[in-house]
């Protein structure tokens, strides 16, 4: 057995390097609220204080929009469910900068709760008014558990996915939204997310990070190597790698459908695997990625994937069409998103040969210390099948 127990105590922040401490507002002052926003009164705790002071920082918005990959999926599965869309009511959970608020507005909404608990909320109020679109869209600034909407509505939409898709626990808001606002046959877009894991190997990775201490401008420093394999091991890594990473096909951790999806599954997911290695190689550890689909309320039910055989998936999403739903994936073999992939890292990389067999499990966890981060616990172990 070949245990790996890593936790996400430490901030893997998506979209920036890492969460820094922040300084709580002074004592008896109110949180700002938006020029022209709706505040929303409620204490929050220094874990959530200090992750919206974070989405305060426009880089972060930066990052996220410059992702053509991310922000025009959205455009298009907006545009995609136009008609259901035009003449609604729709809610933007979390919507930072304001802009999937204006795509669904342009797109013919009769108005859009635009819900943004950072104080980004006052430059969205801006945006808005900047685009002609204050008499649809209403910027309300609070956390969505907070906030007051006297209106139920047709249509959610939210980009909550973090790396490793549940980092950031933001999926328990919009389901929070779900179950207080949203009207029978509603929509929820994006409406199911895929989390997938797979071996991989990365001997540059490795390489660069661990051996590069053996011989450094001639000089020996190994006796930093065990510093650099704990390093390597103890927290996972946001990196681009590529199909030629990946050793075996992937496995299914979990398929979340939003429309019925609960927060009491969310707080710990746990899944076995048991794939079988394509080539002889190091095996340097554990990659995840994630998929997003967005289908219509009549698909929630049927559109799932009938069965988590990732081959189903993945073919099924070669064929897909123009006129199926839209698709964002974050796969190595796809085109980069600022997502990139996850992975866990080995201290040691481990011999894999061809057809070996590897399997597990995983268990994927909120922690207890700050529910924004993630606990991972990962077990492997290696053997031949017997072909006999």
């Amino acid at each position: 057995m070949l245990p790996s127990h890593l936790n996400g105590h430490s901030a893997l922040a998506r979209r920036r390097p890492r969460l820094s401490a922040a300084t709580p507002p002074a004592a008896g002052e109110p949180p700002a609220a938006g020029a022209g926003a709706a505040s929303a009164a409620g204490s929050l705790e220094d874990h959530d204080r200090i992750y919206f002071q974070a989405y305060s920082h426009i880089g972060i918005h930066e990052v996220m929009i410059k992702d053509r990959v991310r922000t025009d999926a959205y455009r298009a599965a907006i545009m995609h469910h136009q008609k259901f869309i035009e003449g609604k009511v729709v809610m933007d959970v979390g919507c930072g900068t304001g802009i999937l608020s204006v795509f669904c507005a342009r797109a013919g909404a009769k108005r859009v709760y635009a819900v943004e608990a950072s104080e980004l909320a006052t430059q969205t109020c801006e945006i808005i008014k900047a685009n002609n679109l204050t008499d649809r869209v209403v910027v309300i600034h609070g956390r969505i558990e907070d906030v007051d909407v006297e209106e139920k509505v047709d249509v959610i939409i939210s980009e909550w996915m973090g790396y490793m898709l549940l980092y950031e626990s933001m999926l328990p808001s919009v389901l929070f939204a779900r179950d207080k606002w949203l009207k029978p046959g509603g929509l929820i877009l994006p409406s199911h997310a895929t989390l997938f894991m797979a071996p991989v190997t990365n001997p540059e990775r490795y390489e660069g990070s661990v051996d590069f201490w053996c011989d450094v401008y001639g000089i020996d420093m190994s006796a930093l190597v065990p510093l650099a394999k704990k390093l390597t091991s103890e927290e996972p890594s946001i990196e681009t790698i590529g199909g030629e990473n990946v050793i075996s096909w992937p496995s299914v951790i979990k398929h979340i459908d939003c429309y019925t999806f609960t927060t009491e599954e969310f707080k710990c997911i746990t899944s076995k695997y048991k794939v079988s290695s394509m080539m002889l190689a190091p095996l340097h550890g554990f990659g995840f990625w994630f998929e997003v689909e967005f289908n219509g309320p009549a698909e929630a039910s049927h559109n799932g994937p009938s069965s988590l055989n990732p081959l189903d998936i993945i073919q099924k999403k070669r064929r897909r069409g123009s006129d199926d739903a839209v698709l964002l994936s974050t796969a190595p073999e796809d085109e980069p998103t600022h997502w990139q992939q996850t992975i866990l890292y080995f201290p040691d990389p481990i011999e894999v040969k061809q057809d070996q067999i590897i399997e597990g499990s995983v268990m994927v966890s909120q922690s207890e210390e700050n529910p924004r981060f993630l606990n991972i616990h990962l077990e492997c172990s290696l053997s031949l099948e017997d072909r006999h």
